[in-house]
Parts: C-alpha cells; sequence; structure tokens
C-alpha cells in the first residue's frame, strides 16, 4: 500500500493541474525509476522531513485526480458552490422564420415548457429552429436528456445507452413518441455544456437531425456519482458512460462542431445574466442603428454625428458605450441560416442560348428541407 502510494504521489508531484486540458501523464517512467526518484527525495530532499505518509497520501490523491481530470473531482460542502441557476426556457422569435429556445438548467419541469413552444412554433410553421445548449448547468440525469430528445428524434430510434462499470448490461434508451419538431435545426454548444447538453447535441448531430454550431465540448458525457468522504469532502465520480448508437464515446473527447465559432466564457456568462437594458435576445445578435446626418436631422437643425463626437472628446458615455456584447454565436447561426433561405430563394441558370453566355437567375420558392 505504500509502494503505491509513493508511485500516485510522483504523479502528483510532477506539476500543477492545468485548468483547460489534462497534464501529462507519465506514462514512459518505469516503475523501477519511480521508486529510485522516492528513494532520493525521502532520504537526500532537503526538507525530507516533511514527505511524512499522511503528506504523500493527500499528494497521491491529488495526482490521481489530475490523471482522471473529468472523470473524478474533490467536492468541497463549507466551500463554493454552484450559483443556483432559475428554471425556465428562453423563448423567441429572432426572426419572422427563425425562433430560439434555450433550458435555463436542464431541470425535468422544463420539458412540457419546451413541448409547448416547439408545438406552437411549428404549428405557425416557423420553418427554422437554434436550440441553445451553451448553459453552464451542473450534470444532470440522462432520463432527461431523452426525455429532451424525444421532442426531435423519430419514434422507435436508438438514443444512447449507458454503460456501467462491472455490468455487461447497457441501460438503453430509446425514443418513445412522434417528435414535436421535426423542421431545420442548429444547435448551440460550447465548453460549458453539461452532460445533458453533450449528449443531445450527439445524438442530433450523429442522427443528421441538427448542425452543431460553436466551440468543442470537454467530454464529460458521463453519468456521475457522489458519494461523502467525511464531515466535509464530497467525492464525485464518472459511474456510466454514454454511448452513442455506433459505440462512439465522447468521455475525454468532447464533440467537435460542424462550424466553430468561438466566443470567450466570460462574455458569454454576461450575455447570459441579462445586461441592464436588455430585454430581448435580439439585443444581443442585432446592432443598434447608429444615428446618421441625414435629411430629418438637417430639418432639424441638428447634427447627430457631430454631437456624438463632442460627447466623446468630453469622455461622456456614449450610446456605443451602453451597447450590450453580442453573441457572436448566435449571430453566425442566424447569418447562416438567413444566408441559407436567400441562395434558396433563388436558383441560377447558365445558358448562352438564351443570355448571351451570362448567368440568369430566376426566383425560387424558399426551401424548407434541411
Amino acid at each position: 500500500m505504500k509502494r503505491l502510494c509513493l508511485i500516485l504521489a510522483m504523479i502528483g508531484c510532477a506539476g500543477p493541474a492545468v485548468a483547460e486540458a489534462p497534464p501529462k501523464k507519465l506514462e514512459n517512467i518505469s516503475q523501477a525509476a519511480v521508486q529510485s526518484a522516492f528513494q532520493v527525495l525521502r532520504s537526500e530532499y532537503i526538507r525530507n522531513g516533511e514527505l511524512t505518509y499522511e503528506e504523500l497520501n493527500r499528494a497521491a490523491l491529488q495526482g490521481l485526480l489530475q490523471r482522471l481530470h473529468l472523470g473524478a473531482e474533490l467536492i468541497d460542502k463549507e466551500g463554493a458552490k454552484l450559483p443556483v441557476l432559475p428554471t425556465g426556457v428562453l423563448s423567441e422569435m429572432l426572426t419572422d422564420e427563425i425562433a430560439y429556445l434555450r433550458p435555463l438548467s436542464y431541470a425535468e419541469n422544463e420539458i412540457p415548457a419546451l413541448e409547448k413552444a416547439l408545438a406552437d412554433y411549428h404549428a405557425r410553421k416557423v420553418p427554422h429552429l437554434i436550440l441553445d445548449l451553451r448553459t453552464p448547468a451542473a450534470p444532470g440525469e440522462f432520463r432527461i436528456a431523452a426525455s429532451l430528445l424525444d421532442l426531435f428524434m423519430p419514434r422507435g430510434q436508438m438514443l444512447f445507452r449507458l454503460k456501467q462499470v462491472a455490468k455487461e448490461d447497457s441501460e438503453l434508451f430509446i425514443s418513445n413518441r412522434e417528435p414535436t419538431w421535426p423542421g431545420n435545426l442548429v444547435v448551440l454548444a460550447d465548453e460549458e455544456t453539461n452532460n445533458l447538453g453533450e449528449t443531445i447535441a450527439a445524438v442530433l448531430k450523429q442522427s443528421g437531425r441538427a448542425i452543431i454550431m460553436g466551440s468543442q465540448t470537454r467530454g464529460a458525457s458521463v453519468r456521475y456519482e457522489t458519494v461523502p468522504l467525511d464531515d466535509r469532502w464530497l467525492l464525485r465520480f464518472a459511474h456510466a458512460e454514454m454511448l452513442l448508437s455506433d459505440g462512439t464515446s465522447l468521455f475525454g473527447n468532447g464533440l467537435k462542431p460542424d462550424f466553430q465559432v468561438m466566443l470567450p466564457v466570460a462574455v458569454k456568462r454576461q450575455i447570459f445574466a441579462i445586461p441592464d437594458g436588455v430585454t430581448s435576445v435580439r439585443d444581443m445578435i442585432f446592432d443598434r442603428a447608429r444615428p446618421r446626418y441625414n435629411e430629418a436631422a438637417l430639418v432639424a437643425r441638428k447634427n447627430p454625428e457631430l454631437e456624438l463626437y463632442i460627447r466623446q472628446s468630453q469622455s461622456n458615455q456614449t450610446d456605443d458605450a451602453t451597447e450590450p456584447p453580442k453573441d457572436t454565436v448566435l449571430q453566425r447561426a442566424v447569418d447562416m441560416i438567413n444566408a441559407r433561405g436567400h441562395l434558396h430563394a433563388f436558383k441560377m441558370q447558365w445558358s448562352a442560348s438564351q443570355s448571351g453566355g451570362k448567368p440568369t437567375v430566376r426566383k425560387a420558392e424558399p426551401a424548407t428541407e434541411p
């Protein structure tokens, strides 16, 4: 047991943990080299008296958690807790043809609200939907992910399965109803998307039901179990792994988006916090019209551009300074959908006999199929 602790402690002493990526593992060092390193440190390190077995045990646990990365973590019950997210669904029409939905916490009571919003959009024949899964929620139960996928996937299709350690059988999740939303779908995801959001995005992408935009997810698509260690500390660890229908695992790898659009996490959190003066998601994607010197200003004998310049020169707050931050990921999703609609609304005809070698453009009906 002491030998195991010494080996793991060597891992913990190898260097500080990297926040964004798992640390490099000492795979190429032999057991003999590990034992020799500890013998030298225990006997010749300038403060070898500090290398007690209690300290080595702590270092062993620290090193093991660093190696497991997303697989396990210590939770301090007395320390900082995750903020309690509001429950509900943020639902809005961004344009006449694009609807937007974002679950605020992946709570079970959000499923009826999502279903109601989707049914309403479908009844109104809204052609496009953006599903935002970037909410930084705590890990959740996979039955909620399956219930959310039921709103988009056809009946009888295998969604995913959970493989638990030391068990041969997997827990299967199969869609059991007809989809509420059969239309075009764009899903937004990033590194803060939790295990449920990762699963939903991965299943929709694999089945060809959605286009994924944003940044690569963390790869924490596992079922976590939490056990108490003492009066203060809890251990949360991966207890079952989510596998797609073809056996693909996202754990440790994450989901790569179809279209990568980067947005700093701090900016996204500021946007999700609903800044002052913002009453609509539209404020986060559409720019305000800047006052210009035009005929109306000429009649009113005013020059808004000159007035803005004077305010800026006096270091006063301007309209530009109060402009809310822009959600570039959502902006690109809206731009892509609009561009697709414009391109499908026209049909290019290259006919030299009809136009003397020049292309002609014929108006066509916008396409609604993915």
